[in-house]
């Protein structure tokens, strides 16, 4: 193979090594985060307006699409005999990426999101942001060596991350606005307080919903779990009761998108909650206790995906 050849298919080997998808994901969350969501909730002060320049948002969600990557790089750097069991024809590291360039690359992809982080903070009089990239890095170095072998907490630090992406989106202009939005009142409250009861009611959903997509992955990935001695639910509490627990998850999730259509007004928007976010988790509901084998719970897998994409497109309709 000609060295021009090799170089491609390395290249190609990193670009799916950072989870093009799951990239994509966040970063459309925090720019309909931004863009939507709070411009919808500054929008009722008539004065305020969003204040980061576009310059820096970009570079926040770059350096969020960097730590992510990072993330996956690294879990897969320590899941490397694992994923030989469940997903071999998806091995990266180990066969066209080395070991040593995916920790180089690990620690690339931080530093120079941590660099981003921190100028836009310093730009921002904002340092305390560059606590936030810290922290995810931290928890995502250990999630694959130690918290991902244990059952629930493993799950929940990946749900915390996830649920940390909205926030990151606007914590910034919050921070710059706040004096301005808590001199302004909406539904008994400040605007300022409102807005933070929108994000982290988007944060709650994510955090939901990847509750339930981590653990439908573990009982995906039971046989080279088991193999390589980790504790996760499925191999702790057996196949039955998992589906137990992730139907549970489903029902949070359904009792809050149920508390959500009890709040909207419009009949339009009643019938997109109901097909973005009820209809499509019902399906996997039906397709958890369907789920006989690991592989069967690929196709809840799909389903929650396609929640989540559904998700953000719900955001765009009934704010935008």
């Amino acid at each position: 193979m000609s060295t021009k050849i090799q170089q491609s298919v390395r290249l190609k080997s990193i670009f799916l090594l950072s989870r093009p998808l799951n990239l994509l994901i966040v970063a459309v969350t925090m720019c309909i985060t931004r863009y939507v969501l709070l411009t919808d909730v500054l929008e009722k002060q008539g004065t305020a307006r969003l204040v980061l320049n576009e310059l820096h948002f970009s570079a926040l969600v770059l350096a969020a699409l960097l730590i992510t990557a990072a993330g996956n790089v690294i879990n897969d750097y320590f899941d490397q005999k694992v994923d030989k069991i469940n997903k071999p024809e998806k091995v990266i590291v180990g066969k066209t990426v080395n070991r040593k360039m995916a920790i180089l690359i690990h620690q690339g992809l931080n530093s120079v999101a941590l660099g981003l982080v921190f100028w836009v903070g310093i730009s921002s009089s904002f340092v305390e942001l560059t606590i936030v990239p810290l922290v995810i890095m931290f928890l995502l170095w250990w999630y694959s060596p130690v918290f991902k072998k244990r059952p629930i907490i493993g799950n929940a630090l990946v749900a915390f991350c996830t649920a940390v992406v909205p926030v990151f989106a606007v914590i910034t202009d919050l921070h710059l606005l706040k004096s301005e939005m808590t001199t302004f009142t909406w539904k008994g409250m400040t605007l300022y307080t409102y807005a933070w009861l929108w994000v982290f009611g988007v944060a709650l959903f994510a955090f939901v919903l990847t509750m339930i997509r981590e653990a439908v992955k573990d009982a995906q990935d039971e046989p080279g779990d088991r193999a390589g001695n980790y504790q996760t639910i499925p191999i702790l509490w057996g196949m039955q009761r998992t589906k137990r627990y992730v139907t549970a998850w489903m029902v949070v999730f359904l009792v809050m998108a149920g508390w959500c259509l009890t709040r909207i007004d419009m009949v339009s928007d009643m019938a997109w909650l109901i097909a973005c976010l009820i209809v499509p988790m019902l399906l996997a509901l039906y397709f958890v206790n369907a789920a006989k084998t690991p592989r069967d719970f690929g196709k809840v897998s799909r389903w929650i995906k396609v929640v989540m994409l559904c998700g953000l497109l719900l955001m765009l309709v009934i704010l935008g």
